[in-house]
């Protein structure tokens, strides 16, 4: 069960978030309003006019009572076009029953409004529409939003809002610096829950550090470590800033197209609320802190 649960928490951490603390390239892609590693989510503004290819890799370690050390690591491989497109493919190692590796591309694509799904091992794809901003019906196209809505649209990857004023949480600007070949600008954010707690004898101290380039709208580097669930890095590899192939925002041939409703969810894309947060074919919620 830790083993299991621990998979499921790196499966989440290399897909947006699902991520994920601050969102970036650990957050869930189909969370509504979740940027997800490649930078789209629902509710934020695709990221036009700033192509790139660029490969993730997110690593967990986590630390058991009898020094025994579990490491999960999951590779992404990214790229974006001129037009917001976007291609992610996602393999996760074998694990329990499965004997290989397993591979998942999700293809986001403003333009046609469509998220397609591509089923490797049986080649199928399955189309989904993106679903419109909340709220989107009760106002018209380009007026401004409700009261209660947000404002602004955030670009997609766009760094984590920090919480509000909490004096057990410290936020250092690092300055910037060079990743693969791209400005980054970082911060770290550390959190304290103070000795006797929550029956804690000591002080329980976490931190997050993550590298974001303004330039590309994509968070590069993030490290995070925490008590409850060991650590969980990601790094970038192999970046280009040149414009990918188009035939990479395409279905491949020989794949059967199917619709999303063939396959349980709504018109939307997604079957009922529940269903928009999760989706049929998306990993489960994160496990509470210190399972």
């Amino acid at each position: 069960m830790k083993l299991h649960l621990l998979s499921a928490s790196v499966l989440l951490a290399a897909l947006p978030v699902l991520a994920q603390g601050p969102a970036g390239p650990g957050a869930h892609p189909f969370a509504p309003g979740g940027p997800g590693p490649m930078g789209f989510g629902f509710g934020h503004q695709p990221v036009t006019n700033a192509p790139y290819s660029a490969t993730f890799t997110t690593t967990a370690t986590e630390k058991l009572q009898d020094g025994t050390t579990l490491t999960h690591t999951a590779t992404r491989t990214v790229s974006r076009d001129s037009l917001g497109r976007t291609r992610e493919e996602v393999t996760f190692p074998a694990h329990g029953t499965d004997t290989q590796p397993h591979t998942m591309i999700t293809i986001f694509d403003p333009v046609a409004k469509t998220i397609t799904t591509l089923r490797t091992e049986k080649k199928i794809a399955v189309v989904r529409a993106i679903p419109e901003p909340r709220g989107a019906g009760r106002r018209g196209p380009g007026g401004p939003p409700p009261a209660g809505d947000n404002a602004q649209a955030q670009p997609e990857g766009a760094p984590h809002r920090g919480p509000r004023e909490d004096k057990n949480v410290a936020t250092t600007d690092l300055g910037s610096k060079t990743i693969a070949g791209v400005v980054a600008t970082g911060k770290r954010i550390t959190r304290t829950i103070p000795a006797n707690t929550m029956g804690n004898t000591a002080p329980i101290v976490t931190t997050h550090e993550e590298w974001f380039s303004q330039d590309l709208k994509v968070e590069l580097s993030r490290s995070d470590v925490n008590p409850f669930r060991g650590s969980d890095t990601m790094t970038v590899s192999g970046l280009t800033k040149a414009e990918p192939v188009a035939t990479l925002f395409q279905v491949p041939t020989g794949y059967t197209v199917q619709a999303a409703q063939d396959h349980g969810f709504g018109r939307r894309g997604f079957g009922g609320p529940e269903g928009q947060r999760r989706g049929g074919d998306n990993p489960p919620p994160p496990p509470p802190a210190g399972m």
